[in-house]
């Protein structure tokens, strides 16, 4: 779902979408775990954003599908033709599992995406660390409202 980051920027895709490239602009890993991490503890459809630079990338993630809207960053009225719609058959657990294994896998560059001065590198390191097993835990918690005898409304 997410690459690794790599000079401020990191990939995002789900199955059957497109690639969008993501920049420093959006401390990702922390905005979207908190995100996950509201969205998994009330059962709640939630949503991420990310800056493309230009245009603004923003991720509805539903119960089970989620909803992928590309804008352009102006406050303009735009038309429909100037708005990119994705969706894939994601669910809000399948999403956080992935969300929790992309980063989990490049914690420390995680860590830094944002803060390019690495001044709080280690201190972003382990919150990210706790925030992390928070989101793992909630996953495991939140499995059987996913399983075929639940319906979330």
């Amino acid at each position: 779902m997410l690459t690794k980051p790599q000079h401020g920027w990191s990939d995002f895709s789900l199955e059957g979408t497109s690639v969008y490239g993501l920049s420093y602009l959006t401390d990702i890993a922390f905005e979207w775990i908190d995100a996950a991490i509201s969205g998994l503890k009330n059962l709640h459809p939630f949503c991420v954003k990310g800056c493309l630079e230009p245009d603004r990338l923003i991720c509805v993630v539903s119960f089970y599908n989620c909803h992928i809207i590309i804008e352009d960053e102006d406050r303009g009225c735009m038309e429909k033709k100037d708005i990119v719609y994705e969706y894939s058959h994601t669910s809000m657990l399948e999403f956080c599992r992935q969300l929790y294994d992309d980063i989990n896998s490049y914690t420390d560059e995680w860590a830094s995406f944002s803060d390019y001065q690495d001044e709080h590198t280690e201190e972003n390191k382990q919150a990210l660390t706790l925030k992390l097993e928070e989101l793992k835990e909630l996953i495991t918690e939140k499995e059987k409202f996913f399983g075929e005898s639940y319906w979330l409304l």
